[in-house]
């Protein structure tokens, strides 16, 4: 349980190669695991592309920021609201353009955010992807993500796509993206992490995480905006 999750996933594979030792006596590989990038067809890139400025013309010629507010079956993972507002007013002063993503049942966080930030800067992706792949393709028109921990932190990390993730109840020590591009904000606090599998995912705050509250949107706001320079001037956007 101290090791990171995709070192465990691959101890379990290698169990399977039957080498007469017990798998917890088994020495963990030096190097991390390698990320194998997802390449996006250009024709395939194109033709969502295409689709999406047509659904939403406020894409077309904007850099593009995604979030993901959602906390997803664990809502104690969530980052405040009111933070990601105030990081997507931060994004919009920039001219940058928000775009909300998670499932349908995340589309309340997409009308609060727009209403909050305004309907030029941020526009509602949440329920929009039918599937991983286009999502991945969505990551590949995108510049930068910020999101909870979760499971869009992990697809960036096979994208071009830089990210910043926010952590808490959990720990990127055991779950943290294995992109080196990407950033955690973790507090470290003395209850953190609270939530694992050995004690049913039950934290003991009652939902007042602390953990993620007292990290400042300022703070994620400005690394925002220097890993969106960096972007810029590494690969820049081709323009549409």
């Amino acid at each position: 349980p101290h090791q990171h999750v995709s070192e465990q996933f691959l101890s379990l594979a290698k169990a399977l190669g039957g080498s007469g030792r017990p798998i917890v006596k088994r020495e963990l590989d030096n190097e991390p695991p390698r990320l194998l990038p997802v390449h996006a067809d250009k024709g395939e890139l194109d033709a969502f592309i295409e689709r999406l400025e047509r659904d939403y013309p406020a894409v077309r010629g904007r850099r593009l920021v995604l979030v993901y507010p959602g906390g997803g079956l664990l809502p104690i993972r969530a980052w405040p609201l009111t933070s990601f507002e105030t990081l997507c007013r931060g994004l919009a002063r920039e001219g940058l353009l928000v775009a909300v993503v998670g499932l349908s049942s995340d589309r309340r966080l997409g009308t609060v955010l727009r209403a909050a930030v305004g309907d030029d800067a941020v526009i509602d992706l949440t329920g929009y992807t039918r599937s991983v792949r286009e999502l991945i393709l969505l990551f590949h028109r995108a510049e930068l993500l910020v999101t909870n921990d979760g499971g869009p932190g992990h697809f960036a990390s096979l994208t071009p796509l830089r990210s910043i993730i926010l952590f808490g109840p959990e720990t990127p020590a055991l779950y943290g993206s294995l992109d080196p591009r990407s950033v955690h904000f973790f507090r470290n606090l003395s209850c953190s992490p609270c939530l694992t599998a050995y004690n049913h995912r039950d934290s003991p705050c009652d939902g007042d995480n602390q953990c993620l509250k007292t990290i400042p949107p300022e703070m994620v706001l400005e690394k925002a905006l220097e890993m969106l320079s960096e972007g810029a001037r590494d690969s820049p956007p081709v323009p549409r």
